[in-house]
């Protein structure tokens, strides 16, 4: 049914009254002329200028004319097709790409009106539905960006169903229940694969510091998980550049899954660097393409320099400096205030400018002098990074000229004190700044810390910091935060709200150790955590260009993103940003186009399998501006091939929290059946407005002037004053 509507911006009355008084002064205009004329002459100048005026009042109303037409919209089913590695592979049940394409034919969903999707580690729509689309070649699976992808046709398109095919094994992105559930329509899941543990040993993970220093230990743990077999004894090796530095033999225990073994090596060269965690293959393995993993590390030179100021010498402050000196090649700058705004050692701009690392521990103090401050200010708008920790006389109104830097703006603040206990979230673990294992159990170690104090400050983190851990009083948990971190326009800054970190020390490692107990020392590791985030080395350089990624399938494209900057961080745009990728069997040269606001970015296509090095330039004027260099490699085994178990529980929630179902590959033969009968699966009314705006219309200005011209050229013939 089609409606049609004119509205005005005003009354109908008005318009009228004054379209009545145009061609009343028309008449008035023309009772009389010079020299007279016919009245036929006469009535045809009146009806002109009438019209014309008309027309411009009618304008002026701001006429709309709205059509509405109704027309009937079929259901829709969307169809979500996984094109990742693991959804094609051989598993115990067989070859899963024979089973999910005999599943599509043997569904018939083509028959459905219906949009089409493959998704991997990225989403595509088809123009049609068309199994010869899948290649079974995506390097990751997210579920979650699939359905996010959908959700934008949820209002253009009346989708009333989706149809999932997919092993479940989503290794990218978030949790792909939450979106399912907020999609409003039934999900109609295949399952692809087997649903038992296949024979199989993988090597998942390898957990260490992204950055490393030379001559400094680094604890290397490999995760890996051992199915059907037992009674077994392995070999797990580990490479340093594709050089073995260790070897243990570990022996495969009956009804255990998962094995965590950690490696200690002391690196003896900066640059980027290649760590490989390999088990040799074992017979009867499913695939053996899941038996090595690896991992980059940058190993920095070791000397460093760090600026510690201190409203008062403390406990917290003598933690603080030995958790620091466990490291090889750290060199510490105290400066400590007496009592007044004396320092035991006065700061010195020069040694502050060498320090890459700046730390407060209970500091400023109110009696910290305005030239110290400022000189501060000075090395933190040059990047440097900043670990903030509280204490009970910290000022912080004067913490106020520091704001910029900080991962928090104070609200208020009181010196009353309060113990409280830090409440460490389960999101909070994917910081480095909290890795200990790299396993869930990190969690309930951090959340067994003892108590710290805190005064009655209350802050509010910025909209790029991240809340490591909240707080507890007496048990009851409080949303303010006690650690926050904040990585933001290439500044760093970590901010611990609670004093008396001595006690982490005291009354937890230490008293586990006395009790005969091992113990993680979680002061140190927080510590040198923090500094390793914020470590300057990183973050201060003018010349940055890094990969996309460190792992590349074979034939996929390299994309390089650089970065240039001026010695006070500004971004130069026209720079010459070289760059030289050496491999085994292949060397390319390219220039880096620049994208705008110092970015600069290029891809390169037709790498060889193997591991590559690059180094980059950037000139401008013939003038050297920095330089960087880094790896990646290409062939590198895909996280695919890490879970080839079907993940029922999962896909059978989806199916169950949207009010579709569940089905196996060799049993979807009702699933159109089940579909049309779903009472949502109904049609739908759509109505589409179209509203023209007639005072805009040209034509209206066209007309007005025809019939004034015609006027016009009239009087002149005619003789007419």
């Amino acid at each position: 049914m089609n409606s049609f509507n004119l509205v005005i911006s005003g009354y109908w009355w008005l318009l009228v009254l004054f379209i009545i008084a145009g061609f009343g002064l028309s008449f008035w205009a023309y009772r009389t002329t010079i020299p007279p004329i016919s009245e036929k002459k006469r009535y045809l100048l009146i009806s002109l200028r009438g019209f014309a005026l008309a027309i411009l009042i009618f304008a002026i109303f701001e006429p709309i004319y709205s059509i509405t037409r109704a027309f009937i919209e079929k259901p829709k089913i969307a169809i979500l097709l996984d094109n990742s590695i693991s959804a094609g592979t051989t598993d115990a049940k067989g070859n899963r790409a024979d089973a999910f394409r005999n599943a599509l034919i043997n569904s018939n969903i083509d028959n459905l009106d219906n949009i089409t999707f493959l998704f991997d580690s990225d989403v595509k729509q088809l123009d049609k539905f068309n199994i010869d689309s899948l290649a079974f070649d995506g390097r990751a699976t997210d579920i979650s960006k699939a359905l996010r992808r959908l959700d934008r046709y949820r209002d253009e398109e009346n989708i009333r169903a989706v149809v999932l095919f997919t092993d479940g094994a989503y290794n990218a992105g978030s949790n792909p229940i939450f979106d399912a559930e907020r999609f409003t329509a039934p999900f109609y899941v295949v399952g692809i694969g087997d649903t038992t543990e296949p024979v199989d040993i993988a090597v998942l993970s390898i957990v260490t510091n992204e950055i490393a220093y030379v001559d400094n230990k680094i604890q290397i743990m490999v995760n890996f998980k051992a199915n059907g077999f037992s009674n077994k004894t392995i070999k797990l090796k580990l490479f340093f550049n594709e050089e073995k530095i260790a070897e243990q033999e570990i022996f495969i225990e009956p009804g255990r899954e998962r094995y965590f073994h950690n490696f200690e090596y002391i690196p003896t060269k900066p640059g980027t660097h290649k760590i490989t965690a390999q088990i040799d293959p074992i017979e009867n393995e499913i695939t053996r393409k899941n038996n090595s993993i690896s991992e980059f590390i940058r190993v920095l030179e070791n000397k460093r320099n760090f600026a510690i100021f201190a409203g008062s010498p403390s406990p917290d402050l003598a933690m603080i400096k030995q958790s620091i000196l466990l490291e090889k090649g750290v060199e510490i700058k105290e400066f400590i205030q007496k009592k007044g705004a004396e320092f035991y050692e006065t700061p010195n701009p020069k040694v502050l400018q060498a320090s890459e690392l700046i730390v407060f521990v209970g500091f400023p103090i109110q009696s910290t002098p305005k030239n110290v401050i400022d000189m501060i200010k000075l090395e933190l708008e040059r990047r440097k990074p900043l670990l903030f920790i509280a204490s009970q006389t910290t000022d912080y109104n004067k913490l106020k000229e520091f704001q910029n830097y900080l991962p928090f703006v104070v609200v208020s603040s009181r010196p009353q004190e309060l113990l409280v206990v830090p409440d460490f979230k389960t999101s909070a673990l994917s910081s480095p700044i909290l890795r200990i294992t790299g396993s869930d159990e990190d969690l309930k170690l951090w959340n067994s810390l003892p108590p710290l104090f805190r005064t009655e400050t209350f802050v509010r983190p910025k909209a790029e910091s991240e809340v490591l851990s909240t707080m507890k009083i007496n048990n009851t948990p409080l949303n303010e935060p006690l650690i926050m971190s904040r990585h933001f326009q290439n500044s760093k800054s970590i901010a611990l709200m609670g004093y008396g970190l001595h006690r982490w020390k005291l009354f937890g490692y230490a008293s586990e150790l006395a009790k005969g107990r091992n113990a993680e020392d979680l002061l140190n590791i927080f510590i040198n955590n923090s500094l390793r985030w914020l470590s300057i080395a990183e973050q201060a350089k003018p010349v940055k260009v890094r990969p996309s990624r460190k792992f590349y399938n074979e034939n996929e494209v390299v994309e390089l993103f650089g970065e240039v900057y001026d010695a006070v961080y500004n971004p130069i745009e026209k720079a010459n940003l070289k760059v030289k990728v050496v491999g085994k069997n292949d060397t390319r040269e390219i220039t880096l186009p620049p994208t705008g606001q110092g970015n600069y970015y290029a891809t390169i296509e037709g790498l060889t399998s193997g591991d590559y090095s690059f180094s980059a330039e950037a000139t401008l004027n013939n003038n050297v501006l920095g330089t960087d260099d880094g790896r990646f490699s290409i062939g590198e085994i895909s996280v695919e091939y890490l879970n080839l178990k079907l993940n029922e529980p999962l896909l059978k929630k989806i199916a169950e929290i949207t009010g579709g179902k569940f089905y196996y590959s060799d049993n979807v033969s009702s699933i159109i059946e089940d579909i049309r009968n779903n009472r949502f699966f109904t049609e739908r009314i759509i109505k589409k407005r179209n509203d023209i705006i007639i005072w805009n219309l040209p034509y209206l200005l066209i007309l007005v002037v025809l019939l004034l011209s015609a006027e016009w050229f009239i009087r002149k013939r005619s003789g007419m004053l």
